[in-house]
């Protein structure tokens, strides 16, 4: 049944665009590399196999994922952004407007060519297992009394996709962010092995990405940064159970090309995401997995990097980062 669907999604695509040039038709004509901002076992990680597993079987081509996490997804992100835009360089794009205030690069929206949205998970709060801290509450009041009392690991570089959600809901109750220890991580993944070892005190970052952890009773998580909780991890309660009004926040995963990705290329993958994330295997194994599901073609997600550039503008004022 599985090869069924996927030549059935195989078949949409060719009719759907047997009337593009032959160079489109033709692609891919060898295998694509895959540029995963992130590294081995993470979220983005984790997922970006999933897509490219899938694209596989419906291109008959190799989807080779290539870990690149330096610099907290920075050079993974760089290098996708300047790849030819031949269709044999594409990866998975996340949360990037901070590099761009922090100095690192000059990355926007037109540094890419959006395909598809699949992904959004919500940030959560994680501690160790034997943590004194038992609630998200628990630690604003903490941080209240004494701004330098805990080591707030990001997940990535700081400030990272996690650690802007956690801070929205700092700044809400009044905690300058300025004042607090922030801790870069080289990944989530990274930042839970600092959580275990004590070398961080709390760690933003996904469910997901702490499920392992979670399930030998390794960390706790205080509370996870969505409307309601998790339907996957019904367990850990929102945000918004301990504190009024907390602000929802996450992470969003995206394919998409280098700037200038020719369209017909682009039409064929959309059209490929979307049978991939329609497919029973594809929702069945994400929602095992705890992984958000949210689906946007390429003009949504174009629209939805205008707005994580402006929000993630708003939050990094607020910290003093930039004027």
């Amino acid at each position: 049944m599985k090869h069924l669907t996927k030549a059935i999604a195989l078949s949409a695509i060719a009719i759907g665009t047997s009337a593009l040039p032959a160079f489109a038709q033709e692609w891919p004509a060898r295998p694509v590399t895959v540029i995963v901002a992130a590294g081995a076992g993470g979220g983005t990680d984790a997922t970006g196999r999933l897509l490219a597993h899938d694209l596989e079987l419906i291109f008959g081509q190799p989807f080779n994922i290539v870990n690149r996490a330096e610099g907290g997804g920075i050079a993974g992100i760089t290098e996708l952004a300047g790849a030819a835009p031949d269709g044999y360089t594409i990866g998975i794009l996340f949360n990037y407007a901070p590099y761009r205030h922090l100095g690192m690069g000059n990355l926007t929206s037109d540094s890419y060519t959006p395909i598809a949205q699949y992904n959004f998970d919500y940030a959560a709060v994680h501690v160790k297992a034997d943590s004194e801290l038992q609630t998200l509450d628990q630690v604003l009041d903490k941080l209240k009394a004494d701004p330098q009392s805990l080591a707030i690991g990001c997940g990535a570089t700081c400030p990272s996709s996690w650690s802007s959600a956690l801070s929205k809901v700092f700044i809400d109750e009044g905690i300058d962010i300025t004042e607090l220890r922030w801790v870069p991580n080289a990944g989530a993944a990274a930042g839970l092995q600092e959580l275990t070892a004590s070398g961080i005190d709390i760690l933003a970052a996904s469910v997901p990405e702490a499920a392992s952890m979670l399930d030998a009773g390794e960390v706790r998580t205080l509370a996870v940064l969505a409307p309601e909780r998790l339907e996957s991890f019904p367990n850990i309660p929102a945000a918004n159970e301990q504190i009024a009004n907390a602000a929802p926040g996450g992470v969003f995963r995206a394919l998409v090309g280098p700037a200038g990705l020719p369209a017909e290329i682009v039409e064929k993958l959309e059209v490929a995401v979307k049978q991939i994330y329609d497919s029973e295997d594809f929702q069945a194994t994400m929602k095992s997995r705890g992984f958000g599901l949210r689906y946007a073609d390429r003009d949504g997600l174009l629209e939805w990097l205008h707005t994580h550039e402006a929000d993630t503008e708003t939050v990094l004022r607020a910290a003093g980062v930039i004027n």
